[in-house]
């Protein structure tokens, strides 16, 4: 089941929807600025208000200042005005907007969350290397120092047999600087190992949120699906529950209930399940 409305032969629903949302937002959007004008000039007018009430006795009327007044009262009730009609638009822009939003939301949502299932998934196999590696470097040191010390017992032998100077077996020399080549190679590991310890240990948290947003935004486009497939038959469900009515059930006229078969909401439980992006 692909869930976008776009791939179906016919999206009247989601059209609809998304058509009256753009309409509702471009209103909206000239109305906020529309605010934004009566607000700047409620500001001056009331501005100018006080400064003649300040100062009014020395520079201007009574008249001037009753204009003032009544200019800055007219400018602060079209600021409430048009508030009043940003507030009307966003409620009736607020149930729209999640289907209006869902096909760009699951999307996102589904990108996300695969995302960071392949970063896990990366992250994974980058430990399970540096763990092989860091078994390969442990065990290549324990072998050097099982031979630095064998031959530090024969260099030590030799020594205390040599009567001149005695000069240090080029082969311990080079088992040590192995020695400090490979704990060195280990710390190196170990400090990764650290970190991808700490990458992974974030993942799990929003993983689990990607994919509660997977979920929320899936039902909405489930939900844009079923309306394109009953738009065509919305008048025979119109029809049922004026019917209904009239036989004096006492239901709300704009629901009706419809009982769905235990056997579709099982096979439709596994396809849900079978969409989930997974490692």
């Amino acid at each position: 089941m692909k869930l976008n409305p776009f791939n179906k032969k016919s999206t009247a629903y989601y059209d609809k929807v998304k058509a009256e949302y753009d309409k509702l937002d471009r209103e909206l959007t000239a109305t906020k600025d529309q605010l934004n004008d009566a607000e700047a000039d409620f500001e001056r007018k009331r501005h100018r208000q006080f400064e003649l009430d300040q100062h009014g006795s020395m520079y201007s009327s009574t008249r001037e200042q009753s204009q003032a007044s009544f200019a800055a009262s007219e400018a602060s009730n079209r600021v409430g005005h048009i508030r009043g009609e940003i507030g009307q638009l966003q409620s009736q822009i607020a149930p729209l907007r999640r289907l209006a939003m869902a096909p760009v939301a699951f999307a996102q949502v589904k990108k996300s969350l695969e995302d960071l299932l392949a970063q896990q998934t990366a992250l994974i196999a980058e430990t399970d290397k540096t763990d092989t590696q860091i078994a390969k470097v442990s065990k290549r040191i324990a072998s050097v120092e099982e031979r630095i010390g064998t031959e530090t017992k024969s260099a030590t032998e030799s020594m205390l047999n040599e009567e001149g100077d005695f000069i240090v077996p080029e082969s311990l020399t080079k088992l040590e600087a192995e020695l400090r080549l490979g704990k060195a190679s280990l710390a190196e590991l170990q400090n990764k190992q650290n970190d991808l310890a700490v990458q992974l240990s974030h993942l799990p948290k929003a993983i689990n949120e990607a994919k509660r947003e997977f979920i929320g935004c899936r039902a909405v486009i489930a939900e844009i699906e079923l309306y394109e497939q009953l738009m065509p038959a919305m008048n025979q469900f119109a029809r049922a529950t004026a019917a209904r009515s009239q036989d004096g059930y006492r239901h709300d006229d704009d629901r009706f209930e419809i009982a769905i078969p235990r056997d579709l909401i099982v096979s439709a439980q596994a396809a849900l399940a079978a969409e989930m992006p997974t490692t």
